[in-house]
């Protein structure tokens, strides 16, 4: 029955280091039906069938409910896929629970090389554990308890291509969900729960270019915050510019450092101009794959397992008995770091000459763009000449191509309610 059916809209931005998602059961109001998830691109492929010691069914509403451990149940996810887009049926374990996992195979993205993100597997299965992971959640939530049947999904999605990769490949990737019906057995609790997800509307985006839609939709608050900034370090910079006047900006370039590429969006008239746009194949995950193979030749006593386990390791405080490795590594990150910059400045350089003289104003933002901020903001204001560079906050800003992709699922799911309601208020047999 149709009313049995869970209507989800989402918008997923599977990064090279971590995914970033918002998505929500249309069919619910207010924030409480929004789902805000953050995990590594990450999971292990194990061929045992089922965990070891799996979670009661009993537990099920701790496990999913509302609260830290129902909301942090995505980087928990144990499950299966039977899909088209899968090509074996293992378990995989998600997210943080990946990290710690041992025995199996472990899968990330590959920041070093040129494979497209539309053809690697893992984009994929991050797309379809987060959708049924969600439909569970919100079923738990709903009845208190795991279902006594399988649920059946239908999801508008809002996904991201680096902008090279989405100018020849949005359509098929598109495809790719929306020709199939993909089958995710959830394998957390004693007894599986088979989710069904059926892809009714996929909208491709250029990555940089959603996070550029959600900078529009916040509208004059954000542009108010980031001007202040500004002038808290050149005084009189944009004098007499408001935010209304930000906000009203039609000619942009975006910096989006990611994790395995930095890609720079373009907007000319307030269209994305694909023409203009470039993705460059290094971002702040090169850096650290860079400095851990230094460190692997040049120093033993810095050994880590994954560029994820040496970015974690610099991103907290050291103890004393770590200040020493902290520094060395530090040391390591900032060289590589360096090289790094040359090559956006480079790349930004040349997008900028192309975009022409009618660009207003420049936006960095993205998650590897927190670490670099010290040397790449001085380098891009001076490659920018007299064109504002406006660096958002790494808290927030490796969260816009999620929350860019989100609304035009939404956008989309809206148009296809209101196309289906008007065709019922017209067809005399469904009147």
């Amino acid at each position: 029955m149709s009313d049995d059916i869970i209507h989800l809209v989402g918008g997923i931005d599977v990064g090279n280091g971590y995914v970033k998602a918002l998505v929500a059961d249309s069919d619910l109001e207010g924030t409480d039906a929004i789902d805000e998830i953050d995990m590594p691109s990450a999971v292990v492929s194990t061929s045992r069938s089922v965990p070891k010691v799996p979670v009661p069914d009993s537990d099920a509403l701790a496990q999913l409910g509302d609260g830290e451990e129902g909301d942090d149940f995505y980087n928990r996810l144990d499950a299966s896929l039977t899909s088209p887009l899968v090509a074996v049926a293992d378990r995989r374990i998600y997210g943080r629970a990946a990290l710690s996992f041992r025995g199996s195979k472990f899968t990330e993205f590959e920041v070093l090389s040129a494979h497209s993100k539309a053809d690697q597997e893992l984009s994929k299965v991050l797309v379809l554990g987060v959708f049924a992971a969600k439909a569970l959640r919100d079923h738990v939530r709903a009845h208190g308890s795991l279902p006594d049947h399988e649920l059946q999904v239908e999801v508008s999605a809002g996904l991201a291509l680096p902008i090279t990769e989405y100018v020849a490949r949005r359509a098929a990737y598109a495809a790719e969900f929306t020709g199939s019906v993909h089958l995710v057995t959830i394998k957390n609790f004693a007894t599986p729960v088979s989710v069904r997800l059926r892809f009714t509307d996929v909208q491709v985006m250029a990555e940089g270019a959603s996070a550029q839609f959600a900078i529009t939709d916040k509208g004059e608050p954000l542009a108010a915050l980031l001007l202040a900034d500004l002038r808290s370090r050149e005084p009189g910079a944009l004098e007499g510019v408001t935010a209304a006047d930000l906000v009203a900006v039609q000619n942009t370039v975006g910096v989006d450092v990611g994790e395995g590429t930095t890609n720079f969006p373009c907007f000319s008239a307030g269209r994305f101009n694909a023409e203009a746009s470039a993705t460059l194949n290094s971002g702040y995950g090169t850096a650290l794959v860079n400095a851990m193979e230094r460190m692997s030749e040049s120093d033993p006593t810095l050994q880590f397992s994954s560029r994820k386990q040496l970015a974690d390791f610099l991103a907290h405080r050291p103890s004393p008995l770590q200040r020493g490795r902290w520094d060395r590594a530090q040391g390591y990150v900032i060289e590589e770091s360096h090289y790094l910059v040359s090559e956006i400045v480079s790349a930004f350089t040349d997008v900028l000459a192309q975009a022409g003289a009618t660009t207003e104003a420049v936006y960095v933002y993205g998650g590897g763009a927190g670490p670099i901020k010290e040397m790449l903001h001085p380098a891009l204001l001076e490659a920018a000449g007299d064109i504002p560079v406006l660096y958002l906050d790494s808290r927030y800003s490796r969260h816009l191509n999620r929350e860019g992709l989100y609304l035009m699922a939404s956008a989309l799911r809206r148009a296809a309610t209101t196309k289906k309601g008007s065709s019922r208020k017209n067809d005399p047999v469904a009147a």
